[in-house]
């Protein structure tokens, strides 16, 4: 546990120190965040300090730049990956928060893991403190706020909360999240002053409220956010009460998943698989991978979506190319992991085929493309990476080997027996055999002119042939 205090409450060495990177804060912003992260970093429960020292940190970020930061932050440190982390040692969290947020102020998943560190050290109205600054750069996030209501509560500001719950209310009127958190505050407010003040807006709507509701949504299909936070509250209730039952996990990711929360929905992942009966469970694992791999995708699409809106900004699209880099190198890892763990799963030696294709590792991705073939579902798949991996590498009979597996093998011509009649082609083009690579782009030709450029193909061949 970590006291918080007041600066006055410092050595008198750091008082002094600290009043001359106030005097220089205008003149050199740079030396007086120096100064506060010193003395912070002996001193962390001083939160009067914290904020002196977000404050510059904040403002050295432009308006333009703060949504863009933001998203930089979610691409090298997603806040699910750190809540594990601070558990574990808190106050090493908590300073790695600070060197993350001293590096970009607008990293908010650093924020968050600030907020969780503080909490696990008895450290309140700094939870309190970071989670506002997030609410900076995301106003209306309604998971945020409720993290805030709650932090307020747990803090004994019940005023804070009413505002922070009518803040929520605003966004999302019926938010049953709100309402609970609201009326544990609004029985403090009465306990501390005899009677409701203020925030009438919302007191007024409190009687007879809770049982009109329950048996409005007893009647009603679950399809709506409503519905889903009302969900998301009871699955966690059973967890406290049955806390070995993976079931309940499971089933609460899943509703943080259909919420769009998929943050909350790896974490809880993440705390099944630390359960004695989810040590071993794989498919927690893959769950884990799947949904840490939509965040990422997810993440990519925003960056695309930015980029749309900004051609030119090279530092967007220096962010996309990160976001797509941290995706493949997360995948790269875990699917060397499994394919270690698990020498015979061959949909995992296929897909980490696929990875090292792309990467243009043709060696290294033929023996995953060979084993994988001795799974049914993927089959035919790896005798066409095959094929290709061995074009690639200009190997081109064995190229044509694999080619024509497929093209016998397959009685329809759908995409994938298009895919490859058309390497088969190309191998004997490179191979200096016009007439087959003809015949079997025709058989394209025949079935999809738009396929590719067999038309361009084709239409060449006979133009040639018309000249001579």
């Amino acid at each position: 546990m970590i006291e918080e205090i007041k600066v006055s409450q410092l050595d008198p060495r750091q008082i002094k120190q600290l009043d001359a990177a106030d005097k220089a804060q205008n003149a050199d912003s740079s030396y007086s965040c120096e100064i506060y992260s010193a003395i912070l970093k002996q001193s962390p429960g001083c939160l009067e300090l914290r904020k002196r020292l977000r404050f510059q940190q904040l403002k050295s970020l432009s308006k333009s730049a703060k949504g863009l930061s933001s998203l930089i932050g979610k691409v090298t440190s997603a806040p699910f990956l750190f809540r594990a982390k601070a558990d574990k040692d808190p106050e090493k969290s908590l300073s790695g928060a600070e060197e993350l947020i001293a590096k970009n102020p607008g990293n908010t998943a650093a924020h968050q893991m600030l907020a969780i560190a503080a909490q696990s050290l008895g450290m309140l109205d700094t939870v309190v403190f970071a989670y506002e600054t997030i609410l900076k750069f995301q106003p209306k996030d309604l998971a945020i706020l409720k993290k805030l209501a709650f932090a307020h509560l747990e803090a004994g500001n019940p005023d804070a909360v009413i505002a922070t719950g009518n803040a929520i209310l605003k966004i999302n009127p019926s938010d049953g999240d709100a309402e609970d958190i609201m009326k544990k505050a609004s029985v403090a407010v009465a306990m501390n002053q005899g009677k409701w003040e203020g925030s009438t807006d919302f007191r007024d709507q409190l009687k007879d409220k809770d049982e009109a509701a329950s048996l409005e949504q007893s009647a009603k299909t679950v399809t709506d956010a409503k519905g889903l936070e009302e969900l998301i509250r009871k699955t966690y209730e059973l967890i406290q009460t049955e806390p070995g039952n993976l079931t309940n996990y499971r089933q609460l990711s899943d509703y943080y998943q259909r919420y769009g929360d998929l943050q909350n929905a790896i974490a809880w992942i993440q705390q099944a698989r630390k359960q004695e009966t989810g040590k071993g469970d794989v498919s927690l694992e893959e769950k884990e991978r799947q949904l840490t791999l939509s965040y990422y995708d997810d993440l990519i699409d925003q960056w695309e979506k930015a980029l749309s809106n900004d051609p030119q900004n090279s530092q967007i699209s220096s962010g996309l190319e990160k976001a797509k880099a941290t995706r493949k190198q997360y995948q790269h890892e875990q699917l060397e992991s499994l394919v270690k763990r698990y020498p015979n799963d061959y949909v995992y030696r296929f897909e980490l085929g696929c990875l090292l294709f792309e990467v243009g590792s043709f060696d290294q991705c033929l023996p995953h493309f060979q084993l994988a073939q001795r799974n049914a579902n993927v089959r035919l798949d790896a005798i066409l990476y095959l094929g290709r991996a061995y074009s690639r590498k200009r190997f081109f009979d064995l190229a044509v080997e694999q080619f024509n597996i497929l093209k016998n093998e397959i009685q329809i011509m759908d995409d994938r027996k298009k895919d490859a009649v058309y390497e088969l082609g190309c191998c004997f083009e490179a191979m200096e055999q016009t007439e087959k690579a003809i015949e079997e782009f025709k058989h394209i030709y025949s079935s999809d002119i738009s396929f590719r450029d067999v038309a361009d193909k084709i239409n060449a061949f006979y133009s040639n042939q018309d000249s001579k």
